[in-house]
């Protein structure tokens, strides 16, 4: 198993954000105290240098009220989106990974990923199906024989999985 790698989709962010941190004071112009509204308690956060001209742009956050209100689109990058204030960003956020374990198919697209514990997440009809045959009814408790397994069974249908820890 490899480590996560965020792959700066902002989907994380962009459902659930606005649900985990509150701003409640601008300290600075890039120092706020924020709440985080799921466990509680404060929090400072600090807009990174390198971020702040992409924290400046607020357009786009404007339309999006369920977003975090520190992550932006990453400047030249389409799709791309970054959290401003990473270094400085609660433990919730610091804990999340958005998949387990992410499918690729023989081009090396994703076409999948496992959220939660085991849940498949695809639009990929012969990835569904290959999993509904071969993995869904796997009786395993062990989560890393389950992923061995997983990988063996979806390798062998042609896709490549990279499972995290």
């Amino acid at each position: 198993m490899t480590a996560f790698e965020c792959n700066l989709c902002g989907k994380c962010c962009m459902q659930a954000g606005s649900a985990l941190i509150q701003v409640e004071k601008r300290l600075s112009s890039r120092d706020f105290l924020c709440r985080q509204k799921v466990v509680g308690g404060t929090f400072r956060a600090r807009v990174e240098e390198r971020f702040l001209d992409a924290f400046r742009d607020t357009a786009e956050i404007e339309r999006h009220s369920s977003w975090c209100p520190f992550l932006r689109a990453l400047p030249g990058e389409k799709g791309k989106y970054v959290c401003t204030i990473h270094n400085s960003r609660p433990l919730i956020c610091r804990s999340y990974a958005c998949c387990t374990m992410r499918i690729f198919d023989a081009s090396g697209e994703e076409v999948g990923k496992v959220k939660g514990r085991r849940s498949l997440d695809t639009t990929d009809a012969t990835l569904r199906r290959c999993w509904d045959e071969g993995v869904a009814g796997l009786a395993i408790d062990d989560d890393i024989a389950w992923r061995d397994k997983v990988a063996r069974v979806l390798g062998q249908s042609g896709y490549r999985v990279e499972a995290y820890e």
